[in-house]
């Protein structure tokens, strides 16, 4: 199953920049458990997952159907990713609908990337480049909403960063004022009976 190996990177500095500490591991075990376990409010989030995330195409459900009578268990791992996947954005919304709304475009990206390369498997030579031209655009989409991650985690860090430094810049000009205030700290409670 195809799932970009910078996805994660991706999804993991939007989680930590909106307050929350992903863990792939935790991440993987639970595609798993859902794929084993199969069940069935899953199926209906991976719907709803894809009706959010690839509304313009109407095939995504489709495509869960065709999977399903191909093979349950490529199906239920689908089912799996996408349930993951929506908890997430569903986590990451909560905190931060900007980040959250980039991660679900590309999760989206993502799940036809994935209908695409179930089809490639299954295709003749004659129309493997048209898939692969198709692939190259959707990845490079993909690649296009990283970036656009990239870009609002640097102004975060960047407005952190002059945060730290007018804080630190106010408490050197207030050094003297800081150092007599912690000095009337010590004293008095040096002085107050026991």
């Amino acid at each position: 199953m195809y799932v970009p190996k910078v996805t994660l990177a991706f999804v993991l500095i939007a989680s930590a920049a909106a307050g929350q500490e992903p863990n792939p591991q935790a991440m993987q075990m639970q595609v798993q458990k859902i794929a084993q376990e199969r069940p069935r409010e899953a199926e209906a989030a991976a719907r709803a997952f894809i009706m959010l995330i690839a509304p313009d195409r109407v095939e995504g459900s489709r495509s869960l159907d065709s999977l399903k009578a191909r093979s349950l268990d490529q199906y239920w791992m689908e089912v799996a990713q996408l349930t993951v996947q929506f908890d997430m954005v569903q986590n990451l919304t909560r905190r931060d609908t900007v980040r959250a709304q980039l991660v679900a475009r590309m999760f989206g990206l993502e799940a036809y990337a994935r209908e695409l390369q179930r089809a490639y498997r299954g295709a003749p030579d004659a129309q493997r480049s048209a898939l692969r031209t198709q692939l190259e655009t959707l990845i490079g989409g993909h690649f296009d909403i990283e970036n656009q991650l990239r870009v609002i985690e640097m102004k975060d860090i960047e407005r952190r960063l002059a945060e730290v430094r007018a804080e630190t810049q106010r408490r050197i000009e207030k050094r003297t004022e800081f150092v007599k205030w912690s000095v009337d700290d010590i004293i008095r409670d040096a002085t107050r009976p026991q």
